[in-house]
């Protein structure tokens, strides 16, 4: 793949990708600046632990609130960016769990239906209380440890961690998106624009014209759009319809002219150059490759 067709405002992240090649378990502790600062998607889950500090994360039509006792997961292929919001360091923790390692859990006693309620929400994220969280560090330095150690029975070890870890998530109730008074308007009608955008990213959307649905002006819009996700509408919805299709592309078997459609390029011509100029590969390669790893 030439990778000079391919945009750098969002990425898929090979990174995470490699880790969960290697090992189907990762934790990081993270106090210094967000180095994945661009929309991303990779195919593991992602457990995201805010410990100190505040940020914000957009996770493909949804914004939060990264303040102290903040958990969301990111699931499989899901487009998100983390960023820091002031001057202060954003203390995390981030555990990525590979897809089928999750499966695993079943035969434990319990644990499918544990972790089926965790990952019930489309969109899970709760606001843990100060005990809440200082028991979910624990957990996860000592997974960390085991990770990285491997002693004697550590696989035993990290299941029983994370069965605590779930246990622990699933009798919590999850929390709604939350944002400080000063940034409520801004949050509120962005969320209101991405949950339009992706309920209706496969039909004709006139971007310069959805100011009227939501009753504000065009450059009030735009502004607090950019200001809150950090793109553009038009550069946010192609992003939105272009992880779309390669989804479509690699999870079902519909011709690449159904694909288009379906994720909103009316024009198939148009569909083909805008996939390449984000990809670097034309649909058919993309689907070739990934459905061969």
């Amino acid at each position: 793949m030439d990778s000079s067709y391919i945009p750098t405002d969002y990425r898929m992240d090979d990174e995470t990708n490699r880790f969960l090649d290697h090992f189907p378990v990762h934790c990081f502790f993270r106090s210094g600046m967000i180095g994945q600062n661009k929309m991303h998607a990779h195919r593991g889950y992602e457990l995201y632990f805010c410990m100190e500090g505040y940020g914000k994360l957009l996770v493909t039509d949804r914004m939060y609130s990264l303040l102290p006792g903040a958990v969301a997961i990111i699931k499989p292929y899901v487009l998100h960016r983390p960023s820091v919001v002031g001057t202060k360091p954003l203390h995390r923790v981030v555990l990525a769990l590979d897809e089928h390692y999750v499966q695993t859990f079943d035969p434990l006693p319990g644990m499918k239906r544990c972790v089926d309620m965790v990952f019930a929400e489309p969109q899970p994220f709760w606001q843990l209380s100060d005990e809440k969280m200082l028991a979910a560090r624990r957990i996860l330095q000592q997974l960390a440890r085991e990770i990285t150690e491997r002693p004697d029975f550590y696989e035993t070890a990290m299941l029983s961690l994370l069965a605590e870890l779930f246990v622990m998530l699933a009798r919590e109730q999850h929390s709604t998106s939350s944002a400080n008074d000063h940034e409520d308007t801004a949050f509120h009608l962005t969320e209101r624009i991405l949950s339009y955008l992706s309920a209706h990213y496969a039909d004709p959307i006139e971007v310069s014209r959805l100011h009227e649905r939501f009753n504000v002006s065009r450059s009030h819009m735009y502004e607090q759009f950019k200001q809150s996700t950090g793109y553009s509408l038009n550069r946010y919805l192609t992003i939105y319809r272009i992880n779309q299709a390669k989804r479509l592309l690699v999870d079902t078997p519909l011709p690449v002219t159904e694909v288009a459609s379906a994720a909103g390029f009316g024009d198939l011509s148009h569909f083909f150059h805008t996939f390449k100029s984000e990809t670097g590969i034309t649909p058919s390669t993309f689907r070739k490759q990934n459905r061969n790893e």
